[in-house]
């Protein structure tokens, strides 16, 4: 009677096991008919049970299932749909010692890991920070699998997917992660300024002022003309009280690079914001004499001359008395026509620039040019 208990028990088990089996190819006869429903209820039936939870084939077809049902954009059915396809196909590969599934899996997963990508970049857009992070992260994972580079091929590189995950990083507010992803990306010479600027605004948050100017140097280091970090940098020399320092700096390297036009732009920019404005103008127009593209150099001259111009109307306006008004006024003038073919060049360089093209036609309109006047007010309205 013992026996035939074992044996009734052994056939019961085989069958259990046979089931399992039966299930996942259930599950792939439904999807081979696009029966996305039923293939989804008998692949997690089979990814249950301990008899199928390690077959490279269970794992094969539940990546290429919940694939299916996230390209079938059928959120209903399963809204982690392209995260469990991911993690299936991974774990697939994984398991697959002998190798069966290895390459088909592999293109399935780079498709995966694609969806995965954008939804990511969904899920940021709905502010849903937790879970584009999650699904970064995977992606990240699958660069591992990606022996043939198709992500990279497909705009997801290593550098782009760190630079999602600070985003969603930052978005939630976690500034040891934000951190610790824009470190990654400088680690990796990514190649935007930008990082450097939002790393030393972590840093300033933190009180770290020495830390935040440490690393505007280094992205100065790299990207040596970038506006950005320039007035960023300047900003925050000021700021800490080290702008001396700064400028004791920017008269070494143009005693050594005397030829350098980005030297004395910077010095120029650190000039104007100490109030040394005589000095601000030499080291612009001597910017302009070294590269007469400069757009920026063109820009602050004439607004140095535009704002000197402005200040001494405003000044005017309290005067009562019309000789010392008129005298008043003919001196902001000077200074509007001294602005005026600085911001004419800077409009010739950068012909889109809407600052520009505003500070036009008001100098336009004050020195009278009816025309010119018209011509960039119609360039701007065209803008907007």
């Amino acid at each position: 009677m013992v026996r035939v208990n074992i044996i009734m028990i052994l056939v019961l088990l085989s069958g259990l096991g046979f089931a399992q089996k039966n299930n996942v190819q259930s599950a792939a006869n439904s999807f081979k008919y696009k029966e996305y429903a039923e293939a989804k209820k008998y692949i997690d039936l089979a990814a249950k049970h301990v008899k199928t939870a390690n077959d490279p084939k269970m794992w094969y077809y539940r990546g290429r299932i919940y694939l299916a049902i996230y390209n079938a954009d059928n959120s209903k059915l399963d809204p982690e749909a392209i995260e469990k396809s991911v993690v299936s196909l991974t774990t697939c590969i994984d398991v697959d010692e002998r190798k069966m599934y290895k390459d088909s899996s592999s293109v399935y997963l780079m498709n995966a890991a694609i969806g995965c990508f954008i939804a990511g970049i969904n899920s940021y857009k709905e502010k849903n920070y937790e879970r584009a992070n999650m699904l970064y992260s995977l992606v990240l994972k699958c660069l591992d699998y990606d022996k043939n580079k198709d992500l990279a091929r497909n705009n997801v590189s290593e550098k782009t997917i760190y630079l999602n995950l600070y985003y969603a990083a930052f978005g939630a507010n976690d500034q040891a992660k934000s951190k610790e992803y824009l470190q990654k990306l400088i680690d990796m010479n990514y190649n935007d300024p930008n990082i450097y600027i939002y790393m030393s605004a972590l840093q300033l948050e933190e009180k770290d002022t020495a830390s935040a100017l440490s690393t505007l140097g280094k992205g100065r280091d790299r990207f040596y003309d970038d506006k950005g970090l320039i007035l960023q940098q300047v900003s925050l020399s000021i700021k800490a009280g080290k702008s001396d320092e700064l400028l004791n700096k920017l008269n070494d390297d143009i005693g050594y690079d005397d030829g350098n036009s980005t030297l004395y732009f910077v010095r120029g920019i650190l000039h104007e914001k100490k109030g040394n404005i005589e000095e601000a103008l030499k080291d612009y127009k001597e910017t302009i004499e070294l590269n007469p593209a400069h757009f920026m150099a063109h820009y602050y001259l004439g607004a140095i001359y535009f704002n000197m111009g402005a200040e001494i109307m405003n000044k005017a306006k309290e005067i009562k008395n019309n000789d010392l008004y008129t005298k008043e006024k003919t001196k902001a003038e000077e200074q509007f026509k001294l602005a005026l073919p600085y911001f004419e060049i800077a409009h010739e360089i950068d012909a889109k620039d809407t600052d520009v093209l505003t500070r036009l036609a008001r100098l336009y309109a004050r020195t009278g040019n009816d025309e010119k006047y018209k011509e960039m007010k119609a360039k701007l309205d065209a803008m907007q």
